[in-house]
Formats: C-alpha cells, structure tokens, sequence
C-alpha cells in the first residue's frame, strides 16, 4: 500500500510539473521581443550617471511592455516619467521631450529590474526613442534608440 501511495504521489508530482512547464513555456513563446537596447544618460551629477542598464520592449498577445532590466538604475528625481517619443534620441532635449511624445509612466522605482505595461493604444513602431524625463523641471534623464 505504502508503494502505491509513493508511486500516486510520484505521478501527481511529474504530472504537476509538466503542466507548470508547458505553461512557462507557453508564456515564452507568445512573448515576441520587439526592440531592446542599452539607456543613454543624459547628464551625471556627483559622479553618478542619471540613467544606465539595458530594456526590451516585448509583446505579450496584444499588450506591449517595457522591461527594464535588472541593471537599471536611475536618479531619484520628482516627475521622472518614460514617454515614446517620434524624435531620434540626437534630437531629444529637456524642452522638447514631450512633444508629440506618448507618456507610458511616472517611475516610482528607480533601481531593478521591472515591467511596465505601455497604453494599448500605443504602437511603439509609431516611435524612434526611449525616453525618460523629469517633466516638472523639464530636465532629460537619458534616451536610447528603438531601432
């Protein structure tokens, strides 16, 4: 009887984690990778740089996300926000930023990996740069290119 139990309790086992990784791998596969690159900081203060560590724009169904890395790191800063701006990042600046920019997000943290979901109405192959911007003060954190 003990055998029997071992042997069910076995089974229920492998069957378990043969459907958790059929649903991992499920995810995997409908996630495509739609951009990726390194952030570009816009100034250093103190010796630190304002912006730095890799991200992926990803698609997941039909929502797209923001992934940054688990190197990010940014200054604290108010009002730092992530926008998807239609300018290539060599033209980006602290006062034009936002201009026909789409707004995905205030950052409320400003180290480590983390996902951010961007509106749905947003394409983000309608955009050429990565931005992230202090809007209160009009001051550019960093940019990267999506392309």
């Amino acid at each position: 009887m003990k055998k029997v139990a071992c042997s069910v309790s076995a089974l229920a086992f492998l069957v378990m984690s043969f459907l958790s990784f059929s649903v991992l791998a499920q995810d995997a596969k409908s996630m495509e990778k739609v951009a990726s690159g390194e952030l570009t900081p816009a100034f250093s203060s103190w010796g630190k740089k304002s912006l730095v560590g890799s991200w992926e724009i990803v698609k997941d169904e039909e929502q797209y996300f923001i992934v940054l890395g688990d190197n990010f790191s940014a200054k604290d800063g108010p009002d730092v926000k992530v926008f998807l701006s239609p300018k290539p990042t060599n033209e980006v600046t602290g006062s034009n930023a936002t201009e026909g920019s789409a707004l995905i997000t205030e950052i409320t943290r400003f180290k480590g990996q983390y996902r951010i979901a961007i509106p749905k109405d947003v394409n983000p192959d309608d955009f050429q740069s990565l931005v992230f911007h202090c809007e209160a003060y009009s001051k550019l954190w960093g940019t990267s290119s999506l392309r």
